[in-house]
């Protein structure tokens, strides 16, 4: 997969395409061919969330943060940019770039071929000449000069003929350069970009406000940093086994998130963890967070009220006493 550390200047070379297409500051064919390449190689949903968990295993929490404010700052103001001016942008075909170039390689081909002729032409009559040596009297020592003449025009004519090829080669080369470029590249990207931009909105703090009748719920009760290390607890104790992306989804009760299932003999201590994992939420969020909670882990409002302060209660048992101790250094 593509490193997130790749992604980013990649996504921002391309931020400033799309904005010096605004301004009009114009596009160059590179710039066509750095849209051609990063389109070509735009990373999934599910390999950039792979990358953002990685960031949480292996980076500080501020270099988590700060890449995640690149990555949502340039994807929003590509989908920003083209949502607001998508006319202008779909009426660009980036393809007549190409055209200038390829008038270029036209003249140097047809200069190009004058030469090439020209030393076939001064090769073929030595040649000849060569050939007739036997016949028209010459000496030894004269055929030997026209011998290296000869030579000397063969290498000339292989050397104006390569060139040629050269010429005709970069012209085959712009050719599928230019094909290369579809006609809606700035659409397509809008497209990527716009379907990535749901994703940080999970992780990243400040996620932009859209209307919550057309976006699904991307709020993050708890960071990705706590649960990662909650995740490692629980995972296949208190939790059937799930991956930590998962995790993260069920407990900030995403949507189409998979659901949490609870081990056997663990509702004790799943109790626990609620309660505890709720007091890093906001008040405000909190009741609503333990009653989803709740109904995803198919435990009662009783049971919960009963149970949830029995792992350190007096005396615990030994496993509970364990489990809180552990999740008491995780959560401080």
């Amino acid at each position: 997969m593509k490193e997130i550390s790749q992604f980013i200047p990649e996504l921002s070379s391309v931020c400033k395409i799309y904005s010096g297409v605004i301004s009009g500051s114009g596009i160059a064919c590179e710039d066509a061919l750095t849209l051609v390449a990063f389109i070509n190689s735009f990373p999934s949903v599910h390999d950039l969330e792979s990358g953002i968990m990685d960031l949480v295993l292996k980076a500080p929490a501020e270099r988590m943060e700060i890449v995640l404010k690149s990555l949502h700052a340039d994807l929003d103001k590509i989908v920003t940019l083209y949502t607001d001016n998508s006319i202008y942008y779909d009426r660009k075909d980036l393809r007549f770039l190409w055209d200038k170039p390829l008038s270029y390689a036209d003249k140097n081909i047809e200069a190009q071929q004058k030469k090439t002729q020209a030393a076939s032409d001064e090769l073929k009559e030595a040649s000849n000449s060569y050939e007739m040596t036997p016949f028209n009297g010459m000496s030894k020592d004269e055929a030997a000069v026209l011998e290296r003449r000869v030579d000397k025009l063969t290498a000339e004519y292989q050397k104006e003929k390569a060139k040629l090829q050269n010429f005709y080669a970069k012209r085959k080369s712009l050719e599928e350069e230019r094909w290369s470029v579809p006609t809606d590249i700035f659409r397509l990207i809008y497209l990527k970009c716009n379907g990535l931009l749901p994703v940080i909105e999970k992780y990243y703090n400040k996620p932009v406000e859209k209307n919550k009748e057309q976006s699904e719920r991307t709020e993050v009760y708890l960071s990705m940093s706590l649960l990662v290390s909650v995740h490692e607890l629980c995972n296949g104790r208190q939790f059937e086994d799930m991956a930590a992306i998962d995790f993260f989804h069920a407990l900030n009760l995403h949507q189409a998130s998979k659901p949490l299932e609870v081990c056997r003999n663990e509702k004790v201590r799943v109790c626990y963890l609620i309660h505890q994992l709720s007091e890093k939420i906001d008040k405000g969020m909190r009741s609503e967070w333990i009653g989803a909670m709740l109904r995803n882990t198919g435990i009662e409002q009783e049971y919960y009220r009963s149970k949830y302060r029995e792992p350190i209660s007096d005396p615990p048992s030994k496993k509970n006493k364990e489990f809180a101790e552990a999740l008491k250094e995780i959560l401080g």
